[in-house]
């Protein structure tokens, strides 16, 4: 009897509750409807029902031409939907498109109609090399399976394994690929069991899981992948003292990327966590795992490790050096701030929406921090304004100081106010990589002339020029080397010899540097491991370069020694052990993208390797031992099928 008066409480409530919030425009508060569910002629159901289809008329898409020989298969497909099918193979829908009495698609048409109702949330399918092969045509399966794992601790089973799962899970974000298959052999989740493997890939690619890397204390070796990360199942908050023992402005950088909103909605930065987690190794302090709810700390290399961690609507992206920030590389820094960037931006596609009212501009944009990593400036300011006081600190910051994070990786030469190389890079001993980049980037007589300046002998140099006389390369990294390991050689002996040649110092700056990898290849094909087909096809077009690709690839120079041994003077063998070492080497995921970037870097580009891809294309990598292992089990399961027959 008080219907009226209690709406218009509810409606004010609701205004007041949402008044500052940035997705208002998306609230359809009036009308206010009430539903009486115990009267079956309540009047406000044609209120609801008239609503809804006033909503729908006024969509963007609503009154839009659609290709009429879409509408069979779309009908096929709503038909098996209703019949309780969620899944099918590209192969079956192919099929049902062939049987068509009405139209028949062309196969472009098909890939076509695949994408558009993809983007219509009819159906979800990715075209990936690991995706491609199956459409889940309907949507709310994915709806199963992120609740069959990503729910609340009201909904865990009260006890055994699966229990210890959810346990597990929320304290250090771990889960087993066998763990996540046990939960869905329960009952109620049967439907997404048959295709196990095909939905644990798309929870990588959707970036819900990552796997976690691991390495042998003993070789460095990368282990099989046997845990994966689930970011948005962490409760617990970062309790360690990395932040204020390592992250210090004495060691750091930082930089924020500050969403429009108040706050970030929570499936961001765990989206971002997860894709980081995929790039690079979480980091172990106090033993301890750096991986946290909205924090995570990851391991560049030796010597740069990155935080990147949520504060209200800023999520903070920090660099940190071992020794001291004067010592991270620009061009590292760059890469971060570049890969994190793309990063965002692909994922903010998904939440434009809740974060931003405007679907053209990104929904963040980039401050720098201040020397103390606690004030910040925009870059847009930044780059704008010559000289900039912290409000906090009131420290000046000159233009030049936010280069580090914006270097251009196209450059060959350095900028006119470069400073050189900084002394604690000048006082680290150069690595096998930095030599063979040094080496390369110099004539054989600059070499010659700095090996004695460095105290080498002529006899030295000619005894390498004896053993490698085809490989004057090889000659001219090998006397650098050799030099290292005599003298236990630093970058400012080399610095000083080249002084004293009259040469300039900032070739070491050179040295130091990231090449930004240009190539054609697709995206989604770089993170795949090249197979026997396409290392066989490259080893065939890299002529006398790959004794430089192997120490690009990180390859242990006694390795390349003991290769060129075996092979002589063939390039073609050389090449090809080299390659297929460095894959069975597992350091470092093998991937195509780790191989552009060493093309790159020795100056042979990566069109040669991009060409061999339009080929032969690119299919998942097996190694030979499972293969083996699948050989059998399918020849086992032959010879069953045949005994039943013949008991039958």
């Amino acid at each position: 009897e008080i219907i009226e008066t209690r709406r218009e409480e509810l409606y004010r409530g609701i205004e007041d509750l949402f008044e500052d919030h940035e997705g208002k425009h998306h609230l359809v508060l009036r009308p206010l409807i009430f539903v009486n569910a115990k009267d079956q002629a309540d009047p406000e159901i044609e209120v609801l029902k008239k609503t809804i289809t006033e909503l729908t008329f006024d969509h963007p898409c609503w009154g839009e031409r659609m290709p009429n020989a879409c509408v069979p298969l779309e009908l096929e497909i709503a038909e098996l939907v209703a019949e309780g099918k969620q899944i099918m193979s590209l192969a079956e829908v192919k099929e049902l498109n062939a049987i068509s009495e009405v139209s028949v698609l062309s196969p472009e048409q098909l890939t076509d109609f695949l994408q558009f109702h993809h983007s219509l949330g009819k159906i979800v399918y990715f075209d990936t090399p690991l995706l491609r092969d199956n459409v889940i045509i309907s949507p709310l399966l994915m709806v199963e399976v992120m609740r069959s794992f990503i729910t609340d601790i009201a909904f865990w089973p009260k006890k055994g394994l699966i229990r210890n799962t959810f346990e597990r899970m929320s304290g250090s974000g771990i889960i087993q690929r066998k763990d996540l298959y046990l939960i869905w052999q329960q009952k109620h989740f049967s439907k997404i069991s048959p295709y196990k493997e095909f939905i644990f890939d798309m929870l990588i690619h959707l970036d819900i899981l990552s796997e976690q890397r691991r390495y042998d204390i003993t070789t460095g070796s990368r282990l099989p992948v046997e845990n994966f990360f689930v970011p948005c199942m962490l409760t617990q908050r970062n309790d360690t003292r990395f932040m204020t023992h390592e992250c210090t402005p004495e060691k750091a950088i930082s930089l924020a990327f500050v969403f429009k909103g108040t706050i970030i909605p929570p499936a961001l930065p765990n989206r971002l966590i997860s894709a980081c987690l995929s790039m690079w190794t979480v980091k172990t302090y106090e033993e301890k795992q750096l991986l946290f709810s909205g924090f995570v700390g990851l391991s560049f290399d030796k010597a740069h490790d990155i935080v990147v961690c949520v504060e209200g609507n800023k999520i903070l992206l920090y660099i940190i050096h071992v020794a001291s920030n004067g010592l991270i590389v620009p061009d590292i820094a760059t890469g971060i701030k570049e890969c994190m960037y793309t990063t965002l931006e692909r994922i903010s596609e998904f939440y434009k929406s809740t974060v931003s009212s405007s679907s053209q501009k990104l929904p963040f944009h980039i401050e720098y921090a201040c020397s103390r990593l606690e004030c910040h400036i925009s870059e847009e300011a930044a780059f704008t304004t010559d000289e900039w006081i912290c409000e906090e600190h009131k420290i000046v910051h000159t233009k030049d100081k936010w280069n580090i994070w914006n270097q251009d990786q196209t450059k060959e030469q350095c900028e006119g106010d470069c400073p050189g190389l900084h002394e604690g890079a000048l006082n680290q001993m150069p690595s096998d990589i930095e030599l063979q980049r040094f080496a390369s980037a110099c004539d054989e007589t600059t070499i010659r002339e700095l090996a004695i300046h460095l105290g080498m002998t002529f006899k030295a140099w000619d005894e390498l020029q004896r053993n490698n006389p085809d490989y004057i390369q090889i000659v001219k990294y090998r006397i650098l080397i050799n030099w290292r390991e005599k003298c236990s050689g630093r970058f400012i002996n080399i610095a000083n010899a080249l002084t004293e040649m009259k040469i300039t110092t900032h070739m070491l700056c050179q040295v130091k540097r990231i090449r930004k990898r240009q190539c054609d290849i697709s995206e989604e094909y770089l993170d795949l491991i090249p197979t026997d087909e396409i290392l066989d096809e490259l080893a065939q077009v890299i002529g006398v370069v790959s004794f430089q690709l192997g120490i690009e690839l990180g390859l242990p120079i006694t390795s390349l020694d003991t290769i060129q041994y075996n092979n002589g003077r063939n390039l073609v063998a050389q090449c090809k052990d080299i390659l297929f070492q460095w894959r069975e080497d597992q350091r470092v995921k093998p991937t195509i993208g780790v191989l552009v970037q060493a093309l790159v870097n020795i100056e042979r580009g990566a069109s040669c390797l991009g060409e061999i891809i339009k080929t032969v294309g690119v299919k998942k990598y097996i190694p030979h031992e499972k293969k083996e292992k699948e050989g059998k089990v399918k020849t086992l399961l032959k010879r069953f099928n045949l005994f039943q027959k013949r008991k039958k």
